[in-house]
């Protein structure tokens, strides 16, 4: 394989999200603080949170633009002034939740020690306490990022907003009239993409958007309070900025009249402009949607999606292992060579036999589990004795493990069969499988079922990634199921644009044990099946105690878990319906709502939303405001652990190594060039970047910040607790919900040309993965399941359920209501 070119890098192009409220700016608090005792709810099982909790967003809200406006006057709220804010409010809103859980006359079951983080900069950032504390009074206290090494340049940006343009996510564009370089080497390319990152956190904003009403007269109320409290905040700011003396030296004549009246115009007109978003966004998910129109034209291949458990039951002798075996070889051979899923596959013969063994045990009315028999697909991350684990890598091209994973072992001792290892971008860094040493991987639709002669000239697309060989081997019938695993939406994205159901659970719950390392605090193992149900089996197989993986949930920790999520209760009247969802809430994240979703996946999102209502649920309006920081933390922290965990490739030990041995130095460098691909290096240079002292403080631990106040955004929403978190439940408040409905991609898979090559531009790729990564940074269940098939073009699209932490059992449940109800929608 032609190995990838090291030549120049096109400029980034910035892909828009949803717009910005920037009214949220101007919001400030004239109220004086009051002291309030601590709370004396269940305390959080972290070390040292980085971030208090606060019950009350509105009141962090509104601290957090008061110290955005006092300090330098900026456009925008720094990470540092959101922590001082939520540190500010924490006093008041611990003694509410307090108050709260003893009027509700409830206690939480307990907090449960979390399990050891692979990452300990997931917590800590690797710092001693004493260092830690002095580094969260300094950020405290400045209310500014000052104190950066590189804030010189990006106060400078600040200051110049008036000339310079911005995009309405908060990335800057460039300025007509000024030339952009239009070529970036491998080695500035971490610097570029980590100014990117930082100015995505530094425009972070504590503010809650405000939620869109169902009813008109309560939307009238909500606006009222909410212009008297917007204009109450323009006049403070208005008497703050005239204050001569409080104003910087630079701000001066014309300059300072722009600054007025910029603060003016970000007040009550932006403000009902923002409202009035939010209400569109609210009505166009609620309206009754309009059937799709079958395209004629389209003629896309019909996979067959019966389970093998079901035909089993169903007593249809004519389906047993060894038919099922000989239905998947005869698929790998007529169409691996095509989509390139399986890079290894095992001796044709070990599979056949062990196909007729477990036959015989189906015969006597004795199989070891109900996946006795069936064929089974691995990730090429997953070590297995028999077959190589080459992370489709060429630095391990040919790396026999010693051991196989645990994953793998329980559904060997369960009668699975390995049919083969899949592809997959390289050590999972990618969106499209189009990353991988193998070459890359196809979608199986428009490809299975076409004529033999067309097969050479079908359109490729492509599968999703990184899982994107697993996704595919079982779209195609060349396995039952296949494990891959998920780090920022690497099993949910796939299983959308395949067709399938792809189920990552709890970060804890599947040991990782045997799984190669890309950001261990994010790594989960996920499961690709053809149905629900099928997912649900091979879960409740491989969810064990594994005493060789830390981050794995012990037994009782399990047990703690289980005691915490209640039934949900079902009036009388409710149960004599029929349906399966009555009583249950469901969350519609208005967040999710963003400019560049297809109208397809748009009128989709809505059809699973009036399929709920029908089902019984209450479908709830919610928000959780920080998730459209999640892609920037993201990136910032799992770049910093690839390149903490890939410095044990040095050719020395085992792995590809270099000819040139003139010298140490020499020897890594050239082992690392050749044998990481052109993604792989990419990401490391920016985690090395991240990981440096002049940059620790100001990317990495805010964005360990970001993803613990992502956490508690959802749990805020959810009405079970958190036992890991230790957060209240609030099964009685009508605004927290049981699980979340929201699409998984923007639009259905892209065409392989559209993804592929030097010109495209990474930016891009990363923020295909924008709707996946919140659940990924927050832990959560969440699942990908097959909803119907896109008007346009005839490719499948995907809905994501999300539930709380540990809550698997609900994900499931609502699941197969999504999974039913879609039949209506699919060809």
């Amino acid at each position: 394989m032609k190995r990838p070119s090291t030549s120049a890098l096109p400029s980034p192009k910035f892909r828009k999200q949803a717009p910005v409220d920037d009214y949220k700016v101007a919001a400030a608090s004239s109220k004086p603080k009051t002291s309030t005792p601590a709370s004396s709810g269940p305390k959080s099982i972290l070390r040292k949170p980085l971030r208090p909790e606060s019950s009350s967003t509105h009141a962090a809200s509104s601290t957090a633009s008061t110290s955005a406006s006092s300090s330098k006057a900026k456009g925008s709220i720094s990470g540092a002034a959101i922590l001082k804010a939520n540190t500010q409010a924490n006093s008041t809103a611990g003694s509410k939740g307090s108050a709260a859980s003893g009027a509700s006359g409830r206690k939480p079951k307990g907090v449960l020690k979390q399990p050891v983080m692979a990452s300990r900069g997931d917590v800590t950032g690797g710092m001693g306490k004493k260092r830690r504390a002095k580094v969260e009074r300094e950020e405290v206290n400045s209310g500014d990022d000052s104190s950066s090494d590189n804030d010189g340049e990006d106060e400078r940006e600040s200051d110049q907003e008036d000339d310079e343009d911005e995009d309405e996510d908060g990335m800057p564009t460039a300025t007509p009239g000024k030339k952009t370089s239009k070529k970036h080497t491998e080695e500035n390319m971490a610097e570029a993409m980590s100014k990117i990152l930082g100015s995505t956190l530094r425009k972070a904003d504590a503010s809650q958007p405000i939620l869109a009403r169902s009813r008109g007269a309560e939307r009238k109320i909500e606006e009222a309070k909410i212009e008297t409290k917007a204009r109450k905040a323009i006049t403070i700011e208005k008497r703050r900025l005239a204050n001569k003396d409080r104003v910087k030296p630079e701000y001066t004549g014309m300059e300072y009249e722009k600054k007025l009246r910029k603060v003016a115009t970000r007040g009550v007109v932006q403000l009902f402009n923002a409202i009035k978003a939010q209400q569109k966004a609210t009505d166009d998910l609620t309206e009754k949607a309009r059937p799709i129109t079958t395209n004629d034209k389209d003629k896309v291949a019909s996979l067959s999606k019966a389970s093998f458990l079901d035909l089993l039951k169903s007593g249809t002798k004519s389906h047993t292992p060894v038919t099922a075996a000989a239905t998947s070889l005869e698929q790998i051979s007529k169409y691996n060579k095509y989509l390139n899923a399986f890079v290894d596959v095992a001796d044709y013969d070990v599979i056949r036999s062990q196909a007729e063994d477990a036959t015989r045990r189906w015969e006597k009315g004795q199989p070891k589990s109900p996946l006795d028999g069936t064929i089974i697909g691995y990730k090429m991350n997953f070590c297995t004795e028999e077959l190589r684990s080459t992370c489709s890598s060429s630095m391990l091209e040919n790396f026999q493990a010693p051991y196989t994973a645990t994953a793998v072992e329980l559904l060997r001792q369960a009668g699975a069969i390995t049919g083969g290892k899949a592809n997959m971008d390289e050590f999972g860094m990618g969106s499209h499988n189009v990353f991988s040493a193998a070459g890359v991987t196809r979608n199986p639709f428009g490809i299975v079922n076409c004529p033999t002669e067309e097969l050479d000239t079908a359109e490729g697309r492509s599968p999703g990634g990184s899982s994107g060989g697993s996704a595919a081997a079982v779209a195609s019938n060349m396995c039952f199921a296949a494990l891959g695993s998920d780090t920022g939406g690497s099993v949910r994205l796939p299983a959308s644009y395949c067709g399938v159901v792809g189920f990552k659970p709890s970060y804890g719950r599947i040991s990782r044990w045997g799984l190669v390392a890309y950001a261990s605090s994010l790594d989960t193992v996920g499961t690709l099946t053809k149905t629900v149900n099928d997912a649900e089996i091979v879960y409740n197989l491989i969810s064990k105690e594994d005493p060789k993986d830390s981050t794995c949930l012990t037994q009782r920790q399990r047990d703690h878990i289980a005691q915490g999520i209640t039934s949900v209760e079902q009036s009388e009247e409710s149960r004599n319906t029929g349906k399966p969802l009555s009583g249950v809430r469901i969350g519609v994240p208005q967040e999710f709502n963003i400019e560049e979703l297809s109208p397809s996946t748009k009128s989709l999102w809505r059809k699973g939303i009036l399929a709920l209502k029908d089902a019984g649920a209450t479908v709830v309006p919610i928000s959780i405001p920080n998730t459209r920081l999640a892609v920037g933390a993201y990136l910032t922290l799992a770049t910093a652990e690839a390149s903490s965990n890939l410095q044990r490739y040095d050719g020395i030990r085992y792995g590809h190594q270099s000819d040139e041995k003139d010298e140490k130095d020499s020897l890594y460098y050239h082992t690392r060039s050749e044998g990481f691909g052109k993604e792989v290096r990419r990401r490391i240079l920016l985690g090395t970047y991240v990981l440096t002292s002049g940059s620790f403080d100001n990317f990495f631990l805010r964005a360990q910040k970001i993803r613990q106040t992502i956490r508690k955004d959802f749990d805020n929403v959810f009405a079970r607790p958190n036992m890991i978190t230790g957060s209240l439940p609030g099964e009685d408040d009508p605004e927290r919900v049981h699980a979340l409905l929201a699409p998984v991609a923007v639009t259905t898979a892209p065409k392989l040309e559209d993804v592929l090559g030097d010109h495209i531009d990474p930016i891009n790729a990363y923020m295909d993965d924008i709707f996946t990564i919140p659940a990924s940074l927050a832990g959560l269940p969440a699942m990908s399941v097959p909803f119907g098939n896109c008007a346009n073009d005839g490719f499948p699209m995907g809905l994501q359920v999300i539930g709380q932490y540990g809550d698997e059992e609900m994900v499931f449940k609502v699941g197969r209501v999504v999974e039913e109800k879609g039949q209506a929608y699919r060809r």
